[in-house]
């Protein structure tokens, strides 16, 4: 059985592949994912074939995206092949005319990326408690979306509905860490480890899914298993993921 911390720096820590990719590409051309409207984009193309200067990525392209408004956005830095499907980590946006980058994702963050109907779409994956009686899965935590309204650039962002768990879901977390015998991460098993990772994964969940007692468990979880190392930095980016869910959920109100 893979053990959560590979998974995790799997996930979300494994960029020196991509950087090597990154620098296999600096001599092609970037990708073009062009709209119907042939003549703008041959305007824009003359005019803009790099990324802002940045301590971020290099300027040479990965992926161009055309709007039918003639405006260009560009992705420079790392991506790799996954399934079949191209993932970004470790990369900007930037936008033709703009000299100030759109912005930066960094090594700890991977990305799908779709360009439809002038739209384009950086679809963020998670290792979430959502698989089959509540296991660690690849998903889409959230999707941010790039359009233009009134030649005006838009940015919003938006949480996957589909995360989310039943009522007999959030249950049985809840009963799973009440039930719990604690013990600090550095005094137990690997075994102990990995399942009490997964039982805040699911608190996360649980959370996310409307629980406020799985909210306040999940806020507990630290101080009584006391994550070190790399479980420690999974610990915070899901407090952050929790946090973003609760913004979104006060905004839509």
């Amino acid at each position: 059985m893979k053990k959560l911390c590979l998974l995790f720096v799997s996930l979300s820590l494994g960029c020196a592949q991509e950087k090597g990719l990154e620098k296999e590409q600096t001599n092609k051309k970037p990708e073009a994912i062009q709209t119907d409207v042939a003549s703008t984009v041959v305007e824009t193309d003359n005019k803009c074939k790099a990324c802002v200067e940045s301590i971020y990525a290099e300027t040479e392209p990965d992926t161009a995206f055309d709007f039918s408004n003639g405006q260009r956005l560009l992705i420079c830095g790392g991506s790799e092949i996954q399934d079949k499907k191209k993932v970004y980590s470790e990369f900007v946006i930037s936008e033709c005319g703009n000299n100030t980058l759109i912005g930066f994702w960094g090594a700890v963050e991977k990305y799908g990326i779709e360009y439809v109907k002038d739209t384009l779409k950086l679809s963020k994956v998670e290792l979430l408690a959502i698989g089959e009686n509540r296991e660690l899965t690849e998903k889409t935590w959230l999707t941010e979306y790039f359009y233009y309204q009134d030649n005006e650039l838009q940015r919003v962002k938006k949480l996957n509905p589909k995360i989310a768990y039943s009522q007999s879901e959030i249950d049985n977390t809840l009963q799973e860490y009440e039930a719990t015998k604690w013990m600090i991460q550095i005094e137990s098993s690997q075994e102990y480890t990995e399942e009490k990772m997964r039982l805040a994964n699911r608190l996360l969940v649980a959370a996310v899914s409307g629980s406020r007692k799985a909210e306040q468990y999940f806020k507990e979880f630290a101080s009584n298993f006391k994550p070190d190392g790399v479980y420690s930095e999974w610990y915070s980016e899901m407090e952050s993921l929790l946090e973003f869910a609760k913004k979104q959920r006060k905004n839509s109100r």
